[in-house]
């Protein structure tokens, strides 16, 4: 697949989530979008990974670990409310264990990826990385929140996103990026960015277009 060029894998990437934008949006597919919600999910991590320049023990391991942390973070999350507020999950995301989608791990691994590496783009300071990591971190999620409430893949006890939630995704950013930089180095990947813009023009025209 990466004998592909990057641009072309943006652009098909760009019209996949473009058609779940009009999928959304019309009341005859909404429902088939979001059971194909963790399809999409692990379909971007694939084409991210395929287009990873160094591959090594060191970097499967620690993608592993960062996919894992990421899963217990949303474990205790869920059972306790102290990290994010209290809230539940819906089952557009597939199998749960402890009242969680294994798909966050995926999604964890996705996000801490692209994020790390946009922040490498404007800094080099590991500390200063991480909090530019995070930052873009808690902007994905400021727009993911209405997609995910109003298409089933979790719900917020008090009816509202709390600003708990943001505050929980910023220290939890910071410290996952900060490991991530120091267990880890490897080369910039040409679809971190196209893939971070494509996912946040998804949940804000789904947020504009439903207003």
């Amino acid at each position: 697949m990466n004998k592909v060029k990057p641009i072309t894998i943006g652009w098909l990437l760009l019209i996949v989530y473009t058609v779940g934008v009009v999928g959304f949006c019309l009341p005859q597919t909404a429902r088939l979008m979001q059971k194909l919600v963790w399809v999409n999910l692990l379909f971007t991590l694939v084409i991210l990974l395929a287009y990873h320049k160094k591959w090594s023990k060191e970097f499967v391991f620690t993608s592993l670990l960062i996919a894992f942390t990421g899963f217990l973070i949303e474990v205790i999350g869920v059972k306790t409310g102290y990290i994010f507020g209290y809230y539940q999950y819906g089952y557009s995301l597939g199998f749960m264990l402890w009242d969680t989608p294994l798909m966050m791990m995926v999604n964890w691994l996705i996000t801490a990826y692209i994020t790390r590496q946009i922040a490498e783009m404007i800094a080099k300071d590991t500390f200063l990385v991480s909090v530019l990591a995070a930052i873009l971190m808690v902007l994905l999620d400021f727009f993911l929140e209405p997609f995910a409430i109003n298409h089933g893949l979790w719900q917020w006890n008090s009816g509202r996103v709390p600003l708990h939630n943001y505050v929980g995704w910023f220290v939890s950013g910071i410290i996952i990026q900060y490991l991530f930089i120091k267990a880890i180095k490897f080369p910039p990947n040409k679809l971190s960015l196209p893939i971070y813009l494509i996912q946040l023009a998804f949940f804000m025209s789904l947020l504009f277009l439903k207003n």
